[in-house]
């Protein structure tokens, strides 16, 4: 059964074992459940048909994917940030809060979202992030320049609620609050998705509700 098992796998596809999409893993899931039923029923005839049906399905559904009218079988890639803002309505469709999106986004290299102009969660559930022109990533020494010892951003507000902790640790005032939130537009906390401090000791200021109209990605 562990031969039979590593073939079905194999016939699958690599491409199971490296970008699983869901169906992939659905099947490998099941074939793992019927591989395993020999073990103690002692009857393997049965499961070898079961774990060949299971590839066979997994493989036509692979085939229908490849058909344009199924090119999103499993799922579509959603935009996470278009043009450096959230868009917190697409957050909540994927389950990712905002600390959860910062995490990834610091995996990747990048500390300020608004230098971002892409941020996209892809079928396979990884990040693909498209930088600003202006933020891609250049080695200081290529251009000749000494720089600077870098340091991490962290947040004020999250979801309309101040970290504390992060407040006291910038010692400012509740009127140089409002005055940076006036400056994006804002009246007041309850409107703010994520304001964070940058290592320049600047505030970046992100609102709720961000509605950008954009094409369909494929």
């Amino acid at each position: 059964m562990f031969l039979v098992s590593w073939t079905g796998i194999r016939i699958i596809g690599k491409k199971s074992i490296v970008e699983m999409t869901s169906y992939d893993l659905a099947a490998i899931l099941i074939l793992a459940n019927i591989a395993a039923e020999p073990l103690v029923y002692k009857i393997t005839s049965k499961a070898t048909i079961g774990i060949f049906t299971i590839v066979l399905t997994t493989i036509l559904i692979g085939y229908l994917s490849l058909n344009k009218y199924f090119y999103n079988l499993d799922t579509k890639p959603v935009l996470l940030v278009a043009q450096g803002n959230i868009l917190e309505k697409n957050l909540k469709k994927v389950r990712m809060n905002i600390p959860l999106l910062k995490s990834e986004l610091r995996t990747k290299g990048y500390q300020n979202i608004a230098d971002i102009q892409f941020v996209i969660i892809e079928p396979s559930g990884k990040i693909s992030i498209i930088p600003k022109s202006e933020a891609r990533p250049v080695q200081p020494k290529e251009l000749g320049i000494t720089s600077r010892p870098e340091n991490i951003n962290f947040p004020i507000i999250i979801d309309g609620q101040i970290i504390e902790d992060n407040w006291k640790r910038i010692d400012k005032s509740p009127g140089w609050l409002n005055n940076q939130l006036n400056a994006f537009g804002l009246e007041n906390i309850e409107e703010v998705l994520l304001a964070e401090m940058d290592t320049t000791g600047q505030l970046q200021v992100f609102a709720k509700n961000t509605n950008i109209n954009f094409p369909d990605i494929i």
